[in-house]
């Protein structure tokens, strides 16, 4: 009766904990975003450390160089890319309501598509919108961007102070557990760590590739949108698996603009690209062989349900995480197993010597075999524990 007590408080506590968890998803998410930035730059912080440079310095400077690096270029960028969002903007509502008229006076099945479709947005629309159904939009649009940007703020904020108090943070949520299973949370929180930050840096790298090959080839074919494209790819280089094949799409959209035949080139050099960060940059970060398709597939889908596209942004990273932590469970299952033969093996040369003693029993060999005893059941409970 108290075993199943036991199990029943244990199971209790674990669904109240999840339950928690998901009242504040998004503070957990804003959270876990942080100590995966944290994460990213913890090399380079450890190479400027060893440098001559303090802890504190070392993360002052790549923070200010990092934040100014993405100020200057939106600073260089900002109207340009405005710019070609407008005119995308303005283009597709053209497109589509010249579609939308062509499919009307189309074939049958093009007649009940376009039936489903929303109507176009055309000028003499917007003229007749009233200001009070126009305001919650933008009230909404407003709301969204400026928690977006709240977000990255705060999360920003928690890498800071996570990067600055580490070891205590560490310290104090190790001092929670057993202390015979503190050394194997640690190992095991580092290695973690060490591969989210591997795999961010990877697929950072492939972003800022990825930009910039895009940018400069759709400026040097003479397309539409070219910086619009670029940010769109390098955007899409952090989402798995589609990325390549969603950025390939749009590459096709705008350079159809030309021609057919252009479209096609895009496209296929889109692809292209993609297939080469994936074979040639990301193994130089991050090792094929530590990564599960079906893992991050499974993780992908209940996070996207979730938090929408930031759980798309997170799964990834998150089931890196979930990978190094299964191995290291299946390591130490492996180590207990090999520990619980050696000690079998130990235990029963114990109990053939303690015979070979038992006619020449000595009261030094007394106390050496009750040593060996002890020994060995010091070590049965350690590897146990462990």
């Amino acid at each position: 009766m108290k075993q199943v007590m036991k199990y029943t408080a244990v199971i209790g506590t674990t669904l109240a904990i999840f339950y928690i968890l998901w009242q504040f998803k998004l503070v957990l998410l804003l959270f876990v975003l942080s100590l995966f930035v944290a994460a990213t730059i913890r090399p380079f912080v450890n190479w400027l450390v060893a440098h001559k440079f303090s802890t504190a310095m070392a993360q002052l400077l790549l923070y200010v160089v990092g934040i100014g690096g993405i100020l200057l270029v939106l600073l260089l960028t900002g109207d340009w890319l405005l710019q070609e969002v407008n005119s995308a903007v303005n283009w597709a509502m053209v497109e589509y309501e010249s579609l939308h008229h062509q499919w009307q006076n189309g074939l049958s099945w093009q007649q009940t598509a376009v039936e489903l479709l929303p109507p176009p947005f055309t000028l003499s629309a917007a003229e007749q919108t009233d200001l009070q159904e126009m305001l919650p939009i933008v009230v909404e649009a407003a709301q969204g961007i400026s928690g977006v940007m709240g977000g990255l703020l705060l999360v920003l904020a928690l890498s800071i102070y996570w990067s600055v108090d580490q070891h205590r943070f560490e310290r104090l949520w190790l001092s929670l557990l057993p202390v015979k299973q503190r050394a194997y949370a640690r190992d095991s929180w580092r290695e973690i760590e060490t591969a989210v930050g591997r795999y961010l840096r990877s697929q950072t790298v492939q972003s800022v590739l990825a930009a910039l090959f895009l940018g400069v080839g759709a400026a040097v074919s003479g397309m539409a949108f070219p910086l619009l494209l670029a940010v769109f790819g390098g955007l899409a280089a952090f989402v798995p698996l589609f990325g390549g094949l969603v950025t390939a799409g749009v590459a096709y959209g705008i350079g159809s603009l030309h021609s057919q035949w252009v479209g096609l080139g895009t496209a296929v050099y889109t692809l292209a690209l993609f297939l080469g960060l994936e074979l040639w940059v990301e193994p130089r970060f991050w090792g094929r062989e530590r990564r599960s398709f079906l893992l991050t597939i499974l993780v992908i889908v209940p996070l996207v349900e979730a938090f929408g596209l930031w759980g798309l942004v997170v799964a990834p990273p998150f089931a890196a995480a979930l990978e190094v932590l299964i191995s290291q469970a299946y390591q130490a299952y492996l180590n207990r197993s090999q520990t619980a033969v050696q000690l079998d093996k130990l235990e029963e040369r114990y109990h053939q010597l303690t015979q070979k003693m038992a006619e020449t029993n000595t009261p030094e060999l007394q106390n050496l075999s009750k040593r060996l005893a002890d020994l060995l059941a010091d070590s049965r409970e350690l590897g146990s524990a462990s």
